[in-house]
């Protein structure tokens, strides 16, 4: 087997597998919006705001009561599901799309919130290199990206983010934030070590971070 087809048939088995989690409820769905996004909420004038890796919808509900229009995707079909039944009962006119964030997805093109809570994290270099394009596609000028992501650690090989992933998106981004500490866990113990971080679009080449 060559190493494209071993790439590619890891790519389907590790598709199959996220969602298969969502026949249940996943750990990293927790219900519950996590208060760096709230603070950035109650501190940000509402405007359009895409979930990327929404799962079933939480962050979006979040987002739209605070006056956001929103749009979300996610790769898992099950989560898309439950996350447009979410909004209906919710009487939300969000949209939720089932795609690949390192396709050529087209939610739209002037975005003025991105939200990332653990989806770039777990993509390959390729991948990853999609979804930086992507992004500089869908994020207006003076709009903001709010990730959250694993940091990548001596002991994992292409899991988590890099230095070289930040140097990536100074490209086209400015860091206005950065908090690196353990995950939180549901059962309060330590987890992966992570990092926020609040990023916004320019149109110049002056980078900061």
């Amino acid at each position: 087997m060559s190493t494209l087809q071993g790439s590619a048939l890891n790519k389907i088995n590790r598709r199959f597998r996220y969602n298969l989690c969502y026949f249940g409820r996943p750990p990293w769905d927790t219900g519950i919006s996590p208060p760096e996004l709230i603070e950035y909420l109650q501190n940000t004038t509402p405007g359009k705001a895409l979930d990327v890796g929404c799962g079933t919808g939480t962050n979006l509900l979040t987002m739209a009561s605070y006056g956001w229009d929103v749009v979300g995707f996610d790769l898992a079909w099950i989560s898309v599901l439950k996350a447009r039944i979410k909004l209906l009962k919710a009487g939300v006119k969000g949209r939720v799309l089932y795609g690949d964030v390192s396709a050529a997805l087209q939610p739209g093109t002037d975005f003025d919130l991105i939200l990332d809570i653990g989806c770039y994290h777990g993509l390959s270099p390729q991948e990853r290199a999609n979804y930086r394009r992507n992004l500089a596609r869908w994020l207006k000028p003076g709009g903001n990206y709010l990730l959250y992501a694993h940091l990548k650690t001596a002991s994992t090989a292409l899991y988590g983010l890099s230095e070289a992933d930040f140097d990536g998106f100074s490209e086209f981004l400015n860091c206005h934030w950065r908090v690196d500490s353990p995950e939180r866990r549901p059962d309060g113990g330590g987890g992966n070590p992570a990092s926020w971080t609040l990023f916004e679009r320019r149109e110049s080449t002056t980078r900061g971070c």
